[in-house]
């Protein structure tokens, strides 16, 4: 089952709140800052977005470019980075952008107990935030805790139920934990919200083989590889499809 961490795609996503400046004061500054960046005139970007960070501190996009601004392009460069946000910490300690960015950075490299603790600390900052819980949960399955990560997808669901990969990820736990019905129940949830997204059409396929039920699971893999070709290589490889590697019907799909 393809439960893949997909915190790159949550960072380009997510949206931050505008308080004490005007949207457009900040988004000019935000992209002066990057125009300096790509200018190699990076003091001057990270002075710009300093500034940001101390009047805006839950602007998460002010501290990724100040990241890229600032981080070293080396193997060890996102654990430098570390480093660095710990420093911005000592003047900036309840900044959640800087917080965020350090979780994502020590889960990436398998750090997740330490990853946890700063994304508590996101939680205590900002308890109705879905992403902070998304993350926890990505944390705690990688870690192979599920029924922490159950609980952690269960509450990012109740603070924002129109995430269709939310319901996968919350589908791909239960399933882990055995509870099939209840997963085909989230999963479906997520199909309904987007349809034509392939992965939850694989996943749930996943499941129904998991549940012994060849027929939908068949139906549900045929459906997911003409929307993503790919997935025929994936399928031939998954643990979850093993009772079916030998079956007729199964190779003529994934061949």
């Amino acid at each position: 089952m393809k439960l893949s961490f997909v915190l790159i795609s949550l960072i380009l996503a997510v949206t931050f709140s505008l308080t004490t400046l005007g949207q457009e004061t900040l988004t000019g500054e935000v992209g002066k800052a990057r125009d300096l960046i790509m200018k190699g005139q990076k003091e001057e970007a990270s002075a710009i977005l300093t500034k940001i960070m101390e009047s805006q501190p839950d602007n998460r996009q002010a501290v990724q470019f100040w990241l890229m601004a600032n981080m070293k392009r080396t193997p060890e460069g996102e654990l430098y980075a570390i480093k660095q946000l710990d420093s911005l910490l000592v003047f900036y300690p309840k900044n959640t952008g800087i917080i965020f960015f350090k979780s994502f950075i020590l889960i990436e490299h398998g750090k997740n107990e330490e990853g946890i603790e700063c994304i508590n600390q996101l939680i205590e900052l900002q308890p109705d935030s879905s992403l902070n819980y998304i993350l926890k949960g990505q944390a705690l399955s990688a870690m192979q805790k599920y029924e922490g990560a159950f609980k952690a997808f269960d509450k990012a669901t109740t603070l924002d139920a129109s995430r269709f990969d939310l319901w996968g990820m919350k589908a791909a736990v239960l399933a882990k934990l055995k509870h099939f019905d209840e997963a085909i129940i989230a999963i479906n949830k997520g199909i309904d919200l987007a349809p034509d997204f392939p992965s939850n059409i694989y996943n749930r396929a996943c499941i129904y083989c998991l549940m012994g039920d060849k027929t939908n699971a068949l139906t549900d893999l045929k459906t997911a590889v003409e929307k993503m070709p790919r997935l025929k290589q994936h399928a031939r490889k998954d643990e979850d499809f093993k009772g079916l590697w030998t079956d007729e019907e199964f190779l003529n799909i994934t061949e």
